[in-house]
């Protein structure tokens, strides 16, 4: 796990920047992703810089070098089919107990005339490798978007070129791109993320769809499980007590693995989510231990925006954070997860909503503008134009009426841009396929990479590793039945019967109690932001503490963008602090 940046020579030049003090610059505002060293080289018309988290080969560096410098390459994740390659690439690493450094695939796959195996790679990864003699960059990232990856790309003879790539806007910025800025502000604060298009030069670098190699699901997903342990360091599993960790947990003690287990309990959070975590862990012979929280969780959250460079919408990182500090307190460097599961296999609880929901725009008028109950957000979607945008939507309607500027609002459907059919399995589809690309792009991948690489963890995604993608395509799919016919025998009851809660936090009471972001939502210097309506946040904090309706989740909205601002108005630079990283 890294940070890595590159940028052309020449282009560098043009914006009046030297170029290795730029790249040096990138490198270390990356530093916070990469404590175990920073380095950076000359790569004919290009520069390359990495900041490393060394998970694998802890002696070796990046950018890696080949052929007396005419390749030269840096990665950021994990090739979790290493040994495969390797047996292709460079027969007999394979067998070694640690093979070399994942960063030499993408390289040696150039250098010997095989492109063709970047199309191979699995796991998650964003990569970078040059031919000095040529200037040629070639430049991918994994099928689902699980480690960051921005880039310039400008328009040269009519075709898009990366001229300057980072992982983290921030860096960016350092290689002569555009300060981080807030973007699309309405789309931000009825969805808390925004749908980001990515650069056709920069597309996920993966072979079309395959038939599965596994021959049934359970067998894929253990054996994507047992590539994600493929590791020297030490590893856990993130186990909430809900199906997907916990069938992530069954797939362990298929593989006869004996990690720990780690579960963040949230003051407030359901006790059946608990219930159900102990009875998975103690199915699967694992040792289950318990992250206790409260609002202080809430802290982080400055460190992790300058982090981001971005405003950070999903409260749930906070959550993810904290798992992660004390999975690498414990002594560990990779953390399974279940994401993923909800959008392969329609398990969210939307998509049964919209198998079914009815049109009934004659009731507009009435439907509520400010409730969150589920209710509530069913009637909205049912008389409105895009059904899935408005079961996707994390505030209400009112809120942002009363707390969002006019110009902001007035006439506008605050849509993702993807157009969504009205209802029935062409609705489910469609919603699925606009998640792939958007919430699990945009949100979930990038709140998991953000929480763990802060905390010095590489998180790892097995349900998106391998070919458990291709058995869940259909809407029959609905609820995860695949996933739970597959591991039926080997989950406990509690497991089974427990409801989708999410890796959510108590919001609406958090903040129903006296927590300091309150007093920044009371400043003067918040309150008089053009983005805000005058007397706006003064109303929602008004109207949620009384209990009038629950908007934690909006008043968490408000502080997030606030702190943003403040970032960017202290100046785009090398200050985020890093913390220290626990060594396995």
């Amino acid at each position: 796990m890294c940070g890595i940046a590159g940028a052309n020579h020449d282009w560098l030049q043009s914006r009046g920047l030297d170029p290795a003090t730029a790249i040096a610059a990138a490198v270390q505002e990356l530093a916070w992703r990469g404590p175990d060293g920073q380095r950076s080289v000359r790569a004919g018309a290009w520069w390359l810089g990495c900041a490393r988290l060394a998970i694998t080969q802890p002696n070796s560096h990046q950018p890696v070098e080949r052929r007396g410098g005419r390749f030269v390459g840096v990665l950021n994740g994990t090739v979790t089919n290493a040994r495969e390659l390797w047996a292709q690439l460079l027969p007999g690493a394979e067998r070694r107990r640690a093979p070399p450094n994942d960063a030499w695939l993408p390289l040696l796959a150039i250098a010997r005339g095989a492109p063709g195996v970047l199309q191979q790679l699995r796991g998650h990864h964003a990569y970078a490798v040059v031919d000095t003699d040529t200037g040629r960059l070639w430049l991918g990232r994994d099928r689902f978007g699980e480690k960051p990856l921005q880039a310039i790309v400008e328009r040269i003879g009519g075709e898009p070129v990366v001229v300057a790539f980072a992982s983290t806007p921030a860096a960016l910025h350092r290689l002569g791109g555009p300060a981080p800025a807030a973007g699309r502000i309405a789309e931000w604060f009825r969805f808390g993320w925004r749908h980001e298009t990515e650069p056709p030069a920069v597309a996920p670098n993966t072979a079309p769809p395959r038939p599965p190699t596994a021959p049934d699901l359970r067998t894929a997903i253990v054996d994507s499980t047992a590539r994600c342990l493929d590791t020297t360091v030490g590893a856990a599993l993130a186990l909430s007590g809900g199906l997907d960790s916990s069938c992530l947990a069954a797939a362990v003690r298929a593989l006869d693995r004996r990690i720990p287990a780690f579960r963040l309990d949230a003051d407030g959070r359901a006790p059946a989510e608990r219930s159900a975590a102990i009875a998975a862990a103690a199915r699967a012979g694992l040792e289950l231990r318990h992250v206790e929280v409260g609002a202080e969780v809430l802290d982080a959250l400055p460190r992790l925006t300058a982090c981001a460079g971005q405003p950070l919408g999903d409260p749930s990182i906070l959550a993810m954070h904290a798992l992660a500090r004390a999975v690498a307190e414990d002594g560990h460097r990779v953390l399974l997860s279940g994401e993923g599961a909800d959008e392969l296999f329609f398990g969210y609880r939307r998509y049964a909503a919209l198998a079914q929901l009815p049109r009934l725009r004659w009731l507009r008028a009435i439907a509520p503008r400010w409730s969150m109950r589920y209710a509530a957000r069913w009637l909205r979607a049912a008389v409105a134009a895009n059904p899935a945008a408005a079961l996707l939507a994390v505030t209400p309607p009112g809120f942002a009426d009363q707390v969002l500027a006019p110009e902001l609002t007035d006439g506008a459907e605050l849509e993702p841009p993807a157009s969504l059919p009205r209802a029935g399995n062409d609705a489910v589809q469609a919603a699925r396929a606009a998640d792939l690309r958007g919430y699990l792009r945009c949100d979930l991948l990038p709140k998991v990479d953000i929480a763990c690489m802060a905390a010095g963890v590489e998180a790892r995604a097995p349900f998106l590793e391998g070919d458990a993608w291709a058995f869940g395509r259909e809407p029959s799919a609905l609820g995860k039945r695949p996933l739970r016919a597959a591991f039926a025998a080997e989950l406990p009851p509690e497991v089974l019967r427990l409801r989708k809660h999410g890796f959510a936090l108590p919001l609406d009471r958090w903040f129903r109690g006296e927590l300091p972001w309150l007093d920044l939502l009371a400043e003067s210097r918040t309150r008089q932001r053009p983005h805000l309506r005058p007397g706006g946040v003064a109303t929602a904090v008004d109207r949620h503490r009384a209990g009038r309706t629950d908007l934690g989740h909006g008043l968490y909205l408000l502080v997030a963008f606030e702190l943003f601002l403040r970032w960017q108005e202290q100046g785009i630079h090398s200050s985020v602090p890093t913390e220290p990283h626990p060594r396995a």
